[in-house]
């Protein structure tokens, strides 16, 4: 009896021992993707891949990739896809990083392709993406100018587009008709309108002024004009100036706009949302942003007066321009980039898998692809979507860059907080392009060779 009590208290206390064993499972962390062990065999290993988004986690663009994910991981378990997001855009880029800095690189990420991304691409930390849509065999499916969009000045290309879009001046069509006004195609005339919006109560233009990069557009649209993309590529560098032709025509453009009270009063507070709804709600008689906008236009929010009475005009030309009428900023967004640390088997395919499917996806949510893919009127779009699809297929092959994804960062956050004390007043054309002038011969040797 002693030897069978000694023999049962023995395989109870290994019982006790192999449960508190097993209990110990773990989560390891590394730049983006975790893996968690457990001694259930019934149970998958997973791999966490995080992907910090700047554009917004119920963004279209988000939300359509998130869904694909989900459904990947039905065939492969393994896989789990988390989106973080935060704030503004200058927000997110400072968290990214520090993010970076501290060596917590997500696996995927939204970046331009600018002076920083390109630090990275030096580093070899970044998966090369025009390399891999070749390798897949989905470079071709790409529209042209959505990939030209996101490669470096060398042609090389680090970051892959969720979006598509034109940008115009969107207008209210019946303020217009009752002011006995016309979209003005010329810059002189769109001075015009706004002159007479201003005297006849309205507010011209509602421009979101916190996120700085849509006050920057107003900078960058008569270099546009006069030089392509050849003055920001040249000035960031320090080759030209700020003092230039070109570069004194869009300053001064900025600083009228301000000063004559052309947007919004507050406008420096104004958020993106703020913005749009000041014009979507009639009280604003213009307002400039991408096509990404298009459904946000049409849906239960709007009054039906409203949806009835938008319009939109393409970028102003003038006298001596270098590029055609149909040549305005057209952009596949920011784009995503990819942690090659992380970056293994599992989300190759993954990757492979989001190509095949996002193209219908995301085009069926209302939203521009930039893969070659429309809708016909079969499928019951507003007509406000068909419209823009048709201008779309008419824009041009030059596009312009946005000027932040050109210069390096301690100048581009420089320029962005004092282009809006420029619009206010507070520097003189003069002085504006002096201070810019000085930042750029500080700052570029530091990015440009």
């Amino acid at each position: 009896m002693k030897r069978y009590v000694k023999w049962l208290t023995l395989s109870l206390s290994l019982v006790v021992l192999a449960s508190m064993v097993s209990a110990c499972g773990g989560k390891n962390t590394n730049n983006g993707a975790s893996e968690t062990g457990s001694a259930n065999p019934q149970k998958v290993d997973k791999k966490t891949y995080k992907w910090f988004v700047a554009r917004g986690v119920d963004s279209p663009p988000a939300v359509t990739v998130k869904e694909i994910a989900d459904e990947f991981s039905r065939t492969h378990p393994e896989f789990e896809l988390v989106l973080e997001g935060t704030g503004d855009r200058p927000s997110y880029l400072q968290k990214l990083r520090t993010l970076i800095a501290s060596n917590e690189m997500p696996a995927m990420f939204d970046t331009d392709p600018d002076a920083y991304a390109s630090k990275l691409v030096e580093q070899g930390k970044l998966v090369d993406m025009k390399k891999l849509l070749e390798e897949l065999g989905k470079y071709e499916d790409f529209r042209p100018v959505a990939l030209q969009y996101q490669q470096f000045a060398d042609g090389s290309m680090y970051t892959f587009p969720l979006e598509y879009g034109i940008e115009v001046f969107w207008y209210n069509i019946k303020m217009f008709k009752d002011l006995g006004l016309e979209p003005p195609k010329t810059f002189d005339e769109f001075m015009e309108v706004a002159e007479k919006l201003k005297q006849s109560g309205v507010t011209p233009i509602a421009v979101d002024g916190k996120d700085k990069w849509p006050v920057l557009r107003y900078l960058a649209y008569k270099p546009f004009r006069m030089t392509g993309n050849d003055f920001i590529e040249n000035v960031k560098q320090g080759k030209a100036s700020f003092k230039d032709p070109a570069g004194m025509e869009g300053i001064k453009f900025v600083h009228d706009l301000g000063t004559k009270g052309y947007f919004q009063q507050g406008f420096t507070a104004t958020d993106y949302t703020a913005a749009r709804d000041l014009y979507l709600s009639g009280k604003a008689g213009m307002y400039y942003m991408g096509s990404w906008e298009t459904m946000n236009f049409v849906n239960d929010k709007v009054s039906a007066e409203m949806k009835d009475n938008i319009g939109f005009f393409r970028l102003p030309m003038m006298e001596g321009a270098t590029t055609a009428d149909n040549d305005y900023f057209i952009n596949s967004g920011i784009g995503v980039a990819f942690n090659q640390e992380t970056f293994d088997d599992t989300m190759k395919e993954f990757v492979k898998f989001l190509l095949e499917q996002y193209p219908k996806a995301y085009t069926e949510k209302g939203q521009f692809s930039p893969f070659n893919y429309s809708l016909d009127q079969e499928q019951g779009m507003p007509e406000l979507f068909y419209k823009i699809q048709d201008e779309i297929a008419k824009s041009g092959n030059v596009f312009a860059v946005p000027w932040d994804t050109r210069l390096d960062p301690a100048t581009n956050e420089l320029l962005g907080n004092e282009l809006n004390a420029l619009a206010l007043g507070a520097h003189t054309p003069e002085e504006f392009a002096e201070l810019m002038d000085q930042a750029i011969k500080e700052n570029a040797p530091k990015y440009f060779k």
